[in-house]
C-alpha cells in the first residue's frame, strides 16, 4: 500500500510540474504572438517555391489570422490573448467581402473567395462574439459539386484555379461552419469517413500534404464542434495517431507534431503519450517564443508552399490550454 502511495505522489508531482512548464511556455507563446503582432492586427505569412525554401516572400492572409483567434479563444481569460484576438479579429472584418466570403491574399486577390478561408473567419470570428452572415453561408453552401461534397473555390466555375476537386480538410472544416448553425451534410460525412475507413486520409489531401491536417481537422470538428456523425471514426483516428508517435514523443517536425497532439487531446488522450508530446514542444520552443517556420499547406501541384510562425505558435498555446483545462 505504501509503495502505491509512493507512487502516485511521484506521478502527480511530476504532472504538476509538466503543468507549470505548460504555463510559461503557453505565456511565452502568447508574448510572441502580441509581439510579431501587425499594427493593423494581422500577422505575416510566408510563402516560397517549395523547391527554393531559402527565398521566402511575406504575405498576409484571412487563413493564419483566423486560426490565431480560434487557438487563442481556448485562453478566455487571459488579458493578452484576448487584446491578440480582439486585434485580430478586426482585421479580419475589414478584410471581409460581400456578402461575408474571404480570399486568401486578401481583397486584391486575383484567385476567388475560397471555402477554407471563408469558413474559418466564420468560425473565428463566431467565437468572438460575432453573428454569421446568412448570405454568407448561402454561398458557402450553394458551393458544392455533383456528389453534394463541397468545393475549395466559390463564385465563377470559369475561373482558373489550380484544382477543381473536392479537399478532404476543407469538407472537414465546412463541416464545423454548418454545425454551427445546427446545418449536417450526410454525403459529406459518408466522404470522410470512407476517407478513414480506406486510410485514405494518410497521404494528405490536395492542399494539405500531412496527414496530421486532416486529424486535427476531424478532431476538431468533432470535439469542438459537435460534429457528430464523424464519431464512427474517431477510434480509427485516435489508434492511427497513437500509432505513429515517435520515440522522441513528435510526429515529425513541430507543426505536425501539435497537429497530432491536439488531436489526441480532442479525442479524450491525456495520458503519456499527450504529455511526451508536450515536453517535445516546450523543450523545441525558441528564446522568442515560437517554433520553426515550416509549411502548413501547399498548392495542388506543390509546387509552393506557404507557412506562418503564428500559425504553430497559437496551435501549441491552444494544445496547452487544453491540457491544463483538463
Amino acid at each position: 500500500m505504501m509503495v502505491a502511495s509512493t507512487l502516485f505522489f511521484v506521478s502527480q508531482c511530476f504532472a504538476g510540474e509538466l503543468e507549470k512548464q505548460c504555463a510559461l511556455a503557453q505565456k511565452k507563446a502568447l508574448d510572441f504572438l502580441a509581439s510579431s503582432q501587425g499594427l493593423t492586427g494581422g500577422f505575416t505569412s510566408y510563402e516560397w517555391v517549395t523547391l527554393r525554401p531559402d527565398q521566402k516572400q511575406p504575405t498576409k492572409t484571412p487563413f493564419t489570422v483566423s486560426q490565431v483567434v480560434y487557438s487563442l479563444s481556448f485562453c478566455p481569460d487571459d488579458p493578452t490573448a484576448k487584446t491578440i484576438r480582439a486585434r485580430a479579429a478586426g482585421w479580419l472584418l475589414r478584410e471581409r467581402e460581400e456578402p461575408g466570403v474571404w480570399r486568401y491574399h486578401g481583397q486584391n486577390d486575383k484567385l476567388p473567395p475560397d471555402a477554407d478561408d471563408t469558413a474559418m473567419a466564420w468560425v473565428a470570428l463566431q467565437r468572438e462574439g460575432y453573428s454569421l452572415s446568412p448570405k454568407a453561408l448561402d454561398v458557402v453552401r450553394a458551393s458544392r459539386n455533383e456528389l453534394n461534397l463541397f468545393n475549395t473555390w466559390m463564385g465563377d466555375p470559369t475561373a482558373p484555379v489550380d484544382s477543381r476537386e473536392p479537399d478532404t480538410v476543407v469538407n472537414l472544416n465546412a463541416l464545423l461552419l454548418f454545425r454551427l448553425v445546427h446545418e449536417n451534410f450526410e454525403p459529406v460525412c459518408s466522404y470522410l469517413l470512407k476517407q478513414v475507413e480506406n486510410e485514405g486520409f494518410r497521404g494528405g489531401s490536395i492542399y494539405y500534404p500531412s496527414q496530421w491536417c486532416f486529424t486535427y481537422a476531424f478532431s476538431r470538428a468533432y470535439a469542438d464542434g459537435g460534429v457528430s456523425c464523424l464519431k464512427a471514426a474517431v477510434p480509427k483516428i485516435r489508434q492511427r495517431t497513437l500509432a505513429l508517435q515517435q520515440g522522441d514523443g513528435g510526429w515529425g517536425s513541430d507543426y505536425e507534431t501539435v497537429l497530432a497532439l491536439l488531436t489526441l487531446l480532442n479525442l479524450g488522450e491525456k495520458g503519456a503519450p499527450a504529455e511526451r508530446a508536450l515536453k517535445l514542444l516546450i523543450s523545441r520552443q525558441m528564446s522568442p517564443g515560437g517554433w520553426i517556420l515550416e509549411a502548413a499547406y501547399t498548392g495542388a501541384d506543390r509546387s509552393m508552399s506557404y507557412g506562418s510562425s503564428a500559425v504553430t505558435a497559437s496551435l501549441c498555446v491552444e494544445a496547452f490550454a487544453k491540457y491544463l483545462r483538463h
